[in-house]
């Protein structure tokens, strides 16, 4: 499977920048683009999924929260 890497605008729908087929190319790719956008307050976001709706949908989809702190913490 391979991994997207992702623009995610404050309050906005997420952009597709690169697709990678190894880890250690899309953990490169996002550490330089981080880097490169340090100004911004868009986040660089990396996604493994079949499919790119799939990595999108994980971005984008609001998750319960997996303990009672974080819940209390939202």
């Amino acid at each position: 499977m391979p991994y997207f890497v992702f623009l995610v605008p404050a309050g906005k729908g997420v952009t597709l920048l690169k697709t990678c087929a190894k880890f250690s190319e899309a953990r490169d790719f996002c550490r330089a683009e981080r880097r490169a956008r340090a100004a911004e307050a868009d986040a660089i976001r990396m996604a493994f999924a079949a499919t790119e709706p799939e990595a999108r949908r994980l971005l984008t989809d609001k998750r319960a929260p997996s303990s009672p702190l974080e819940d209390w913490e939202a």
